[in-house]
Protein backbone atom coordinates (compact mmCIF):
# COMPACT_ATOMS: atom_id res chain seq x y z
CA UNK A 1 0.00 0.00 0.00
CA UNK A 2 1.33 3.46 -0.94
CA UNK A 3 1.34 6.08 1.85
CA UNK A 4 1.44 9.81 1.35
CA UNK A 5 3.99 11.55 3.54
CA UNK A 6 2.71 14.23 5.90
CA UNK A 7 5.45 16.86 5.66
CA UNK A 8 4.02 19.26 8.23
CA UNK A 9 6.61 18.30 10.83
CA UNK A 10 9.37 19.52 8.51
CA UNK A 11 7.84 23.00 8.33
CA UNK A 12 6.67 23.65 11.90
CA UNK A 13 9.36 26.27 12.45
CA UNK A 14 8.61 28.02 9.16
CA UNK A 15 4.90 28.10 9.96
CA UNK A 16 5.58 29.35 13.48
CA UNK A 17 7.71 32.22 12.15
CA UNK A 18 4.83 33.30 9.89
CA UNK A 19 2.05 32.83 12.46
CA UNK A 20 3.94 34.75 15.16
CA UNK A 21 3.90 37.87 12.97
CA UNK A 22 0.27 37.37 11.93
CA UNK A 23 -1.35 36.70 15.31
CA UNK A 24 -3.04 39.46 17.32
CA UNK A 25 -3.16 38.94 21.09
CA UNK A 26 -5.01 41.38 23.33
CA UNK A 27 -2.69 43.49 25.49
CA UNK A 28 -1.86 42.14 28.99
CA UNK A 29 -2.88 45.54 30.39
CA UNK A 30 -6.39 45.04 29.03
CA UNK A 31 -6.58 41.47 30.33
CA UNK A 32 -5.53 42.65 33.78
CA UNK A 33 -8.18 45.38 33.71
CA UNK A 34 -10.90 42.85 32.88
CA UNK A 35 -9.72 40.58 35.70
CA UNK A 36 -10.03 43.44 38.16
CA UNK A 37 -13.50 44.34 36.91
CA UNK A 38 -14.54 40.71 37.28
CA UNK A 39 -13.87 40.93 41.01
CA UNK A 40 -16.19 43.94 41.20
CA UNK A 41 -18.95 42.21 39.22
CA UNK A 42 -18.72 38.82 40.96
CA UNK A 43 -21.68 39.41 43.29
CA UNK A 44 -23.81 40.70 40.41
CA UNK A 45 -23.38 37.50 38.43
CA UNK A 46 -23.63 35.24 41.46
CA UNK A 47 -27.04 36.73 42.22
CA UNK A 48 -28.49 36.39 38.72
CA UNK A 49 -27.01 32.90 38.23
CA UNK A 50 -28.40 31.72 41.59
CA UNK A 51 -28.35 27.90 41.53
CA UNK A 52 -28.62 27.71 37.73
CA UNK A 53 -24.95 28.25 36.81
CA UNK A 54 -21.78 27.47 38.77
CA UNK A 55 -20.05 30.85 38.80
CA UNK A 56 -16.73 29.32 39.90
CA UNK A 57 -16.31 27.78 36.46
CA UNK A 58 -16.09 31.30 35.04
CA UNK A 59 -15.13 33.89 37.66
CA UNK A 60 -12.35 32.14 39.57
CA UNK A 61 -9.45 34.08 41.11
CA UNK A 62 -7.60 35.86 38.28
CA UNK A 63 -10.27 35.14 35.65
CA UNK A 64 -10.53 37.42 32.62
CA UNK A 65 -13.70 35.73 31.37
CA UNK A 66 -15.72 38.44 29.63
CA UNK A 67 -19.06 36.61 29.43
CA UNK A 68 -19.45 34.35 32.48
CA UNK A 69 -22.05 31.61 32.20
CA UNK A 70 -21.56 31.16 28.45
CA UNK A 71 -20.22 27.91 26.99
CA UNK A 72 -19.52 26.71 23.46
CA UNK A 73 -22.54 25.47 21.52
CA UNK A 74 -22.55 21.77 20.63
CA UNK A 75 -23.84 21.25 17.11
CA UNK A 76 -27.48 20.22 17.08
CA UNK A 77 -27.95 20.41 20.85
CA UNK A 78 -29.86 23.03 22.81
CA UNK A 79 -30.88 26.56 21.88
CA UNK A 80 -28.16 29.09 21.16
CA UNK A 81 -27.90 32.32 23.16
CA UNK A 82 -30.43 31.02 25.69
CA UNK A 83 -30.08 29.42 29.11
CA UNK A 84 -30.03 25.61 28.84
CA UNK A 85 -30.77 23.70 32.04
CA UNK A 86 -29.11 20.53 30.71
CA UNK A 87 -25.80 22.38 30.32
CA UNK A 88 -26.37 24.69 33.29
CA UNK A 89 -25.14 27.45 30.99
CA UNK A 90 -25.98 29.81 28.17
CA UNK A 91 -24.68 28.16 25.01
CA UNK A 92 -23.28 30.00 22.02
CA UNK A 93 -21.43 29.44 18.76
CA UNK A 94 -18.78 32.16 18.45
CA UNK A 95 -20.94 35.26 18.72
CA UNK A 96 -19.97 36.23 22.26
CA UNK A 97 -16.19 35.96 21.71
CA UNK A 98 -16.65 38.21 18.66
CA UNK A 99 -18.15 40.92 20.88
CA UNK A 100 -14.75 41.22 22.61
CA UNK A 101 -12.89 42.22 19.46
CA UNK A 102 -15.71 44.38 18.07
CA UNK A 103 -15.96 46.44 21.25
CA UNK A 104 -12.20 46.71 21.49
CA UNK A 105 -11.92 48.15 18.00
CA UNK A 106 -14.91 50.48 17.75
CA UNK A 107 -16.95 50.23 20.96
CA UNK A 108 -19.87 48.40 19.35
CA UNK A 109 -21.27 44.90 19.79
CA UNK A 110 -20.88 42.19 17.18
CA UNK A 111 -23.11 42.21 14.12
CA UNK A 112 -22.51 41.10 10.55
CA UNK A 113 -22.12 44.69 9.29
CA UNK A 114 -19.87 45.70 12.20
CA UNK A 115 -17.68 42.62 11.73
CA UNK A 116 -17.21 43.67 8.11
CA UNK A 117 -16.84 47.41 8.81
CA UNK A 118 -13.98 46.78 11.23
CA UNK A 119 -12.28 44.40 8.74
CA UNK A 120 -12.56 41.64 11.35
CA UNK A 121 -14.19 39.53 8.65
CA UNK A 122 -10.69 39.06 7.26
CA UNK A 123 -9.73 37.11 10.40
CA UNK A 124 -10.64 33.97 12.30
CA UNK A 125 -10.59 33.56 16.06
CA UNK A 126 -8.39 30.89 17.61
CA UNK A 127 -8.73 29.69 21.20
CA UNK A 128 -5.25 28.98 22.53
CA UNK A 129 -6.17 26.89 25.57
CA UNK A 130 -9.15 24.59 25.58
CA UNK A 131 -12.56 25.58 26.90
CA UNK A 132 -13.73 21.94 26.91
CA UNK A 133 -13.17 19.70 29.94
CA UNK A 134 -12.66 16.66 27.69
CA UNK A 135 -9.52 18.19 26.17
CA UNK A 136 -7.65 18.99 29.39
CA UNK A 137 -6.21 15.49 29.60
CA UNK A 138 -6.16 14.79 25.89
CA UNK A 139 -4.39 17.97 24.74
CA UNK A 140 -2.86 19.94 27.61
CA UNK A 141 -1.85 17.38 30.24
CA UNK A 142 1.73 17.15 29.00
CA UNK A 143 2.35 20.90 29.24
CA UNK A 144 1.56 21.53 32.93
CA UNK A 145 2.88 20.01 36.13
CA UNK A 146 -0.58 20.28 37.67
CA UNK A 147 -4.02 20.04 36.10
CA UNK A 148 -7.04 19.94 38.38
CA UNK A 149 -9.29 17.25 36.92
CA UNK A 150 -12.26 18.65 38.82
CA UNK A 151 -12.05 21.96 36.97
CA UNK A 152 -14.32 22.84 34.05
CA UNK A 153 -12.50 25.36 31.81
CA UNK A 154 -15.64 26.94 30.37
CA UNK A 155 -14.44 30.46 31.18
CA UNK A 156 -11.73 30.14 28.53
CA UNK A 157 -14.40 30.36 25.80
CA UNK A 158 -14.76 34.13 26.30
CA UNK A 159 -11.42 34.81 27.96
CA UNK A 160 -9.87 37.95 26.45
CA UNK A 161 -6.39 36.44 26.74
CA UNK A 162 -7.49 33.23 25.07
CA UNK A 163 -9.13 34.60 21.92
CA UNK A 164 -6.47 35.38 19.30
CA UNK A 165 -7.02 36.70 15.80
CA UNK A 166 -5.35 35.08 12.79
CA UNK A 167 -5.96 35.82 9.10
CA UNK A 168 -8.50 33.54 7.48
CA UNK A 169 -7.00 30.26 6.36
CA UNK A 170 -4.14 30.24 8.88
CA UNK A 171 -5.88 28.85 11.99
CA UNK A 172 -5.90 25.18 11.02
CA UNK A 173 -2.18 24.47 11.62
CA UNK A 174 -2.56 25.56 15.26
CA UNK A 175 -5.39 23.02 15.63
CA UNK A 176 -3.51 20.06 14.23
CA UNK A 177 0.15 20.50 15.20
CA UNK A 178 1.25 19.89 18.80
CA UNK A 179 4.43 21.86 18.16
CA UNK A 180 2.51 24.90 16.96
CA UNK A 181 0.08 24.58 19.87
CA UNK A 182 3.03 24.60 22.28
CA UNK A 183 4.41 27.76 20.66
CA UNK A 184 1.12 29.58 21.25
CA UNK A 185 0.89 28.18 24.80
CA UNK A 186 4.30 29.65 25.56
CA UNK A 187 3.43 33.04 24.09
CA UNK A 188 0.26 33.11 26.19
CA UNK A 189 2.22 32.36 29.37
CA UNK A 190 4.79 35.05 28.50
CA UNK A 191 2.06 37.66 28.10
CA UNK A 192 -0.42 36.78 30.84
CA UNK A 193 1.11 34.21 33.18
CA UNK A 194 -1.07 31.40 34.55
CA UNK A 195 -3.59 33.27 36.70
CA UNK A 196 -6.13 33.50 33.87
CA UNK A 197 -6.08 29.70 33.45
CA UNK A 198 -8.43 27.72 35.65
CA UNK A 199 -6.87 24.62 37.22
CA UNK A 200 -3.59 24.61 35.28
CA UNK A 201 -0.28 25.33 37.02
CA UNK A 202 3.42 24.92 36.38
CA UNK A 203 3.88 25.33 32.64
CA UNK A 204 6.70 23.06 31.44
CA UNK A 205 9.08 25.20 29.38
CA UNK A 206 11.22 22.34 28.12
CA UNK A 207 8.28 21.13 26.04
CA UNK A 208 8.80 24.15 23.80
CA UNK A 209 10.98 23.85 20.65
CA UNK A 210 14.51 25.24 21.04
CA UNK A 211 13.96 27.68 18.18
CA UNK A 212 11.12 29.47 20.04
CA UNK A 213 13.40 32.39 20.96
CA UNK A 214 13.88 33.16 17.26
CA UNK A 215 10.21 34.03 16.75
CA UNK A 216 9.27 37.69 16.33
CA UNK A 217 5.76 38.15 17.64
CA UNK A 218 3.25 40.74 16.55
CA UNK A 219 2.81 43.42 19.22
CA UNK A 220 -0.20 42.83 21.53
CA UNK A 221 -3.23 44.83 20.43
CA UNK A 222 -3.96 47.94 22.52
CA UNK A 223 -5.88 50.81 20.87
CA UNK A 224 -5.68 54.25 22.49
CA UNK A 225 -9.34 54.27 23.58
CA UNK A 226 -9.35 50.71 24.89
CA UNK A 227 -10.45 51.60 28.42
CA UNK A 228 -13.68 53.32 27.32
CA UNK A 229 -14.40 50.50 24.87
CA UNK A 230 -13.80 47.79 27.47
CA UNK A 231 -16.01 49.63 29.97
CA UNK A 232 -18.76 49.65 27.34
CA UNK A 233 -18.20 45.92 26.71
CA UNK A 234 -18.44 45.04 30.40
CA UNK A 235 -21.64 47.05 30.83
CA UNK A 236 -23.08 45.39 27.73
CA UNK A 237 -22.34 41.92 29.10
CA UNK A 238 -24.19 42.62 32.34
CA UNK A 239 -27.31 43.74 30.55
CA UNK A 240 -27.19 40.97 27.94
CA UNK A 241 -26.64 38.12 30.39
CA UNK A 242 -29.21 39.46 32.86
CA UNK A 243 -31.80 39.62 30.07
CA UNK A 244 -31.10 36.03 29.01
CA UNK A 245 -31.20 34.67 32.55
CA UNK A 246 -34.47 36.45 33.35
CA UNK A 247 -36.37 35.00 30.39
Amino acid sequence: MVRIENKLVKFNKDLAIILAELAYHISPEIVKYISERNKRDFDFFKKIFSDKINIENYLFEGSDCVFPGIRRYVSGEGKKQKYNADYRAIIDDNTFPRHIWCFLINGKCYSGPNWKETSLNEFEMAHIFTHKETELDFVEKGFFKEIDKNVNPYGEFTSAANVVLLPKGTVRPTDNSTILKSVFYKRYIELYGETTLNGRKGFIDNKIPEWYSELKWNEPFSPKNWRANIDALLEYRKGRIKTIMNK
